[in-house]
């Protein structure tokens, strides 16, 4: 997860681009080029290295509490469903946590 969800987070934002040049050359009167351009004008290098940073982050804390929720697993498979939903409740609530608080720093260092 350390590994995989900056390079998930690269695929997404390039697929997110590709998607916006769809509608922005089929609506919006841009050409292809044109489009890439302007998004590459508009796209900060510290965005790019805070959504990373964050990505980083936020693969720790999946996979922390999954480790966790796993090692504290009861026996037999209903105590596996129920620690694979408090697993999951847990993620997403610390995954906005964390995002909330690498926000907030980046965006006051940031000079904002």
């Amino acid at each position: 997860m350390f590994l995989m969800m900056p390079c998930l987070t690269t695929w997404a934002d390039f697929m997110g681009v590709l998607g916006g040049s769809l509608f922005g050359v089929s609506s919006a009167g841009f050409t292809f080029l044109g489009y890439l351009k302007a998004s590459l004008n508009a796209l900060l290098l510290r965005d790019v290295i805070s959504g990373l940073i964050k990505s980083v982050m936020f693969g720790m804390v999946i996979t922390a509490v999954g480790c966790h929720e796993g090692f504290c697993t009861g026996a037999g498979a209903e105590e596996v469903g129920r620690s694979t939903t408090a697993a999951v409740v847990m993620s997403i609530f610390l995954v906005i946590a964390v995002d909330l608080v690498f926000t907030a720093l980046f965006y006051f260092a940031g000079g904002q």
